[in-house]
């Protein structure tokens, strides 16, 4: 194992110089302890151990791959670097929404791990990571173990590891709550919207946009004014900026909303660029948003107590699933075109909320 130094002598890391009474030697250790190559000389003679010194740096320098500072809190670090230094462009790149979530992931990662060497985390380190997670938060263990996972594999592929330690371990079963946003909810909540004004009424349609136009949270925050065509609505791909944007044609309805949206009173000092955005005319922050959709449905709660019906909270991710599973009701061929996945799977086994599925006899 290889530790911090006692105390700073210049050296890059993992060279090592070692003074004896006969022989000065300095060498490059490997993450198993191994020495790469040492270099001796006699102990007495200054120039030569100069000579060794610049000789070894060169060599660390020419020969090796540059390495973090040994602790897993760099190697979090340094994939962090690495995808901020990657071209937009690059299939290696994970969406700027997905990084997001992975730095606040890392954050709890750093807090247990961060002080270890990357080559001193185990198995049975993942295991006991997802049993303390497995009471209150099983599925976001799951989700920092697997970016921990990632992160250590990319270490193998810079050469700072031998083996990646967390590949093949078994997560936590998670029992999915598989939400299907009711029609008289999402009504109520538009109702109360409009009724309310402001910020309440931008994140009401927000929230029916997102349903009409089977999009994704991260989509419907950061849509603009300019995605709004002759033909339709133009919407670009939040997590794969290379898949081909998706046009959803007008329907009276979306036409409606869409309108009812643009003729919200903003600011005087607000652009125009978002359509959803706050009322300076900027996209909401993550924040901002919740906050804001928190007082929506405390005022969809309180009118629905107020009318004795009944009313559960959503959020803008559950309306993508409650598109797919109303259009997939309905009997629409379009459903993956409309959602822009590629294939079948992840509208068959995230979105399909339908509550029974019906089919017609063999025979």
């Amino acid at each position: 194992m290889i530790r911090l130094r006692d105390r700073p002598d210049g050296l890059p890391f993992r060279v090592y110089e070692r003074h004896g009474k006969r022989v000065y030697s300095i060498g490059y250790k490997l993450p198993n302890g191994r020495w790469a190559w040492r270099l001796n000389c006699d102990s007495d003679d200054a120039a030569a151990i100069r000579a060794l010194r610049a000789d070894a740096i060169t060599r660390a320098a020419q020969t090796m791959r540059p390495e973090p500072i040994g602790s897993f809190e760099a190697l979090v670090k340094g994939w962090f670097q690495w995808q901020d230094d990657l071209p937009m462009s690059s299939a290696d790149r994970r969406a700027e929404s997905t990084l997001r979530e992975n730095r606040n992931e890392a954050k709890n990662l750093v807090r247990a791990w961060g002080t270890f060497e990357p080559v001193d985390i185990s198995k049975t380190m993942g295991y006991e990571y997802l049993d303390a997670c497995a009471a209150t938060r099983p599925e976001k263990g799951n989700k920092e173990m697997a970016l921990a996972s990632v992160i250590l594999e990319w270490g193998v592929r810079k050469g700072w590891l031998s083996e990646n330690p967390l590949r093949g371990l078994r997560k936590n079963r998670v029992k999915r709550t598989r939400r299907y946003v009711e029609d008289a909810d999402l009504a109520l909540a538009v109702e109360v919207g409009r009724a309310a004004g402001g910020s309440r009424h931008i994140v009401a349609l927000a929230l029916k946009t997102a349903w009409l136009c089977v999009r994704r949270s991260v989509e419907v925050r950061s849509i603009t004014r300019a995605s709004i065509t002759a033909d339709g609505m133009v919407w670009g791909d939040g997590k794969n900026h290379d898949k081909p944007p998706v046009l959803i044609a007008w329907s009276p309805e979306l036409r409606a909303t869409i309108d009812e949206a643009l003729a919200i009173k903003r600011n005087h000092v607000a652009g125009t660029l978002y359509l959803f955005g706050n009322l300076r005319g900027q996209p909401y922050t993550k924040g901002g948003w919740k906050a804001v959709l928190d007082d929506l449905m405390k005022d969809c709660e309180a009118e629905a107590e107020k009318r004795k019906i009944c009313f559960q909270r959503f959020n803008l991710q559950d309306c993508r699933p409650k598109a797919v599973s109303d259009k997939l009701e309905r009997g629409d061929t379009d459903t993956k075109d409309a959602a822009g996945h590629t294939t079948d799977k992840m509208i068959g086994q995230v979105y399909d909320r339908r509550k029974m599925k019906k089919a017609t006899p063999a025979g």
